[in-house]
């Protein structure tokens, strides 16, 4: 394939936020360079503003997406990518200036890496800074990412035990894609991670320490989300039940840990503390780091507290 970056976006009733997307990847200093948009299925407008811009941006390709979720939207994007690598964006997510550029640079250098990734930045929504995905999980990073780009020790077992992919931050080979199905429309959540490590098994898996995107927390139905994401991330690790190796199997452990500590969450959103405490304590057993150790000691408190209450 033709050597350069194909951005995909995809959006649904996303506008305010696509604009400043899409501003955010006109202005990389990088090329050549197609923006692949896919409106699935927007109310708002958003297809005849792509209409628009597309008279005055010549990257930009606009498609109509199969309205069945963010997954099959990418996958309709990927499918049609004319450059060598795909980059992923999401509508209300923005990157940095020069993060393009400097990621495609260590690809091109790195011909045999199948993905990439960087740190990011969680952002509120009145734009306050809520920290940075590789500072949240310092606790399970042996150390923190350098800032320039290196090879991933052990990928596979690394984002098995931690899933510190943001899919914003990603630049991945068309064809490695294309070669693993893209994302698994079948799964309810978690199908970025599903595919992550389908690549992490197959080759070589870049990562950087540098910020270089700002990622929107947006409030939606969390209770019901996080459901679908423990349903699908026990799917998923099942599938790595019988690698023999001890570092897949070790961050098996962790996995399930991390698993363990999303259901106690779910449970006191619920308002069932005794159920999390249970569930928190079993999670302590498999991986005792210090953030879940203390949640067993909060939920102890609280349900002391609600007990004398």
């Amino acid at each position: 394939m033709e050597p350069g970056c194909s951005v995909v976006i995809p959006t649904r009733d996303c506008l305010p936020y696509l604009k400043e997307a899409i501003r955010s990847v006109i202005e990389q200093a990088f090329q050549p360079l197609e923006l692949i948009v896919v409106d699935d299925g927007s109310t708002d407008g958003t297809g005849e503003w792509l209409s628009r811009l597309a008279v005055d941006c010549d990257e930009l390709v606009a498609l109509q997406g199969p309205a069945k979720g963010p997954a099959s939207a990418r996958n309709l994007a990927i499918s049609k990518a004319r450059y060598s690598h795909v980059a992923f964006l999401d509508a209300d997510d923005i990157w940095y200036p020069g993060k393009l550029a400097e990621q495609m640079r260590w690809h091109f250098e790195q011909p045999n890496a199948l993905f990439s990734f960087t740190d990011y930045r969680h952002v509120g929504m009145a734009g306050e800074d809520l920290g940075t995905c590789f500072e949240f999980w310092r606790g399970h990073l042996n150390a923190r990412p350098k800032e320039h780009y290196q090879l991933l020790q052990d990928p596979l077992a690394a984002l098995l035990s931690t899933n510190i992919v943001g899919t914003s931050s990603v630049v991945a080979k068309t064809e490695a894609l294309r070669y693993a199905n893209g994302f698994a429309t079948a799964l309810p959540s978690a199908e970025d991670w599903d595919l992550w490590l389908k690549l992490a098994e197959k080759g070589a898996v870049g990562i950087s320490g540098t910020v270089t995107m700002d990622y929107l927390m947006r409030p939606g139905s969390e209770t019901k989300k996080r459901q679908a994401r423990i349903d699908a991330m026990n799917s998923i690790i099942a599938r790595y039940e019988d690698n023999a190796s001890p570092a897949v199997q070790a961050a098996l452990k962790k996995a399930r840990a991390n698993i363990l500590v999303a259901t106690a969450e779910k449970e006191l959103e619920e308002g069932n503390p005794s159920a999390a405490l249970r569930t928190h304590i079993k999670a302590a057993m498999l991986n005792p780091d210090k953030r879940t150790l203390h949640a067993v000691l909060s939920d102890a408190k609280a349900l002391l507290v609600s007990k004398s209450a």
